[in-house]
C-alpha cells in the first residue's frame, strides 16, 4: 500500500504545483527489502529507476510497480512514473528479464526466479504471525508453505497462493526428540516413518500417564497427539524384550 509522505500541494485551480522538497519512492531488488530513494524529479522513467541502482542496461532487467490493491504492474524502461500522485510508489526490480507470475490471494504477483521465499509471500500479503501461506491445490488439499521455506513457481504462471489462519501444530516426543505434525493423530506406522533411523526390529512403546501402563502401539493403531496431560512420549523397544 502507498504511504502518505511528501505529497506536493496543488494550486487553486486543482492542478498540481511544483513539489516541495524531494520526492520519494520505495525500491527493492530481487527481494522485498524496500529502501527509500529520494529524487528531485517529479516524473521518472523506468530506466532511471534501474540505472540509479546500477542496473544497466535496463532492458536486461525487469521492473514492477506494486499497485495499492497488491497487483504487480510491469514498468517498461521508457514508461513514466509520476511521483506527484498521492502516496508513494513501491517498486520491485529483478536482475533478470525472465519473470515468473503467480497469484497471491487472487492478486497477480511476479518474481525473478523459479521459487519465492515464504517470507516474501508473507510480506506481499501483509499477514501477521497468526496466518500462514498455502499453495492452492484444486481438487486436493492445499499445501502449507513452511516458515523459512519457498514456494515453487510454474513457468506457465498457474500457481496460486492463498493465506489462511496458521494451522495448529501437534507434536510427539521419541527418545527426547520432538517431532511436529499438522495432524492431531497418527498411526504407529506413520510415527515410525517420521523417526530418524527407526529400527524395524523395534516396537513403538507409548509411555503411560500417571497410573496408566506403558503399552506397545500397533502399526495400524492411532495415537492421539492432542493429549490434555502434556506431550505424547514414545520410545523404541526391542520386540523380544517387551511383553
Amino acid at each position: 500500500m502507498k504511504d502518505d509522505i511528501d505529497r506536493p500541494e496543488r494550486d487553486g485551480s486543482g492542478s498540481r504545483g511544483a513539489p516541495k522538497g524531494k520526492l520519494r519512492y520505495l525500491l527493492a531488488v530481487d527481494s522485498v527489502d524496500f529502501k527509500t530513494v529520494e529524487t528531485n524529479d517529479p516524473i521518472i522513467l523506468g530506466r532511471q529507476v534501474l540505472e540509479k541502482r546500477g542496473l544497466r542496461p535496463s532492458e536486461a532487467f525487469s521492473l514492477f510497480n506494486i499497485l495499492p490493491n497488491g497487483d504487480f504492474e510491469d514498468v517498461r524502461p521508457d514508461e513514466e512514473l509520476d511521483l506527484r500522485e498521492d502516496g508513494i510508489e513501491r517498486l520491485i526490480a529483478f536482475s533478470t528479464d525472465r519473470v515468473f507470475r503467480a497469484t497471491l490471494n487472487g492478486r497477480v504477483i511476479a518474481w525473478g526466479v523459479a521459487s519465492i521465499p515464504e517470507s516474501a509471500l508473507r510480506h506481499l500479503a501483509g499477514i501477521g504471525p497468526d496466518e500462514s501461506v498455502f499453495l492452492e491445490v484444486r481438487g486436493g488439499t492445499d499445501r502449507l508453505v513452511p516458515e523459512g521455506g519457498h514456494g515453487d513457481l510454474d513457468p506457465n504462471g498457474t500457481e496460486a497462493f492463498i493465506t489462511a489462519p496458521r494451522p495448529r501444530a501437534y507434536f510427539f516426543v521419541v527418545n527426547g526428540k520432538r517431532y511436529e505434525s499438522a495432524e492431531p493423530r497418527l498411526t504407529g506406522l506413520q510415527i515410525k516413518a517420521r523417526v530418524e533411523n527407526w529400527n524395524p526390529e523395534h516396537d513403538l512403546l507409548l509411555e503411560g500417564h500417571g497410573d496408566d501402563p506403558d503399552r506397545v502401539i500397533a502399526d495400524d493403531e492411532y495415537v492421539d497427539l492432542d493429549a490434555l496431560h502434556g506431550p505424547v512420549r514414545l520410545s523404541p523397544v526391542p520386540k523380544a524384550n517387551f511383553g
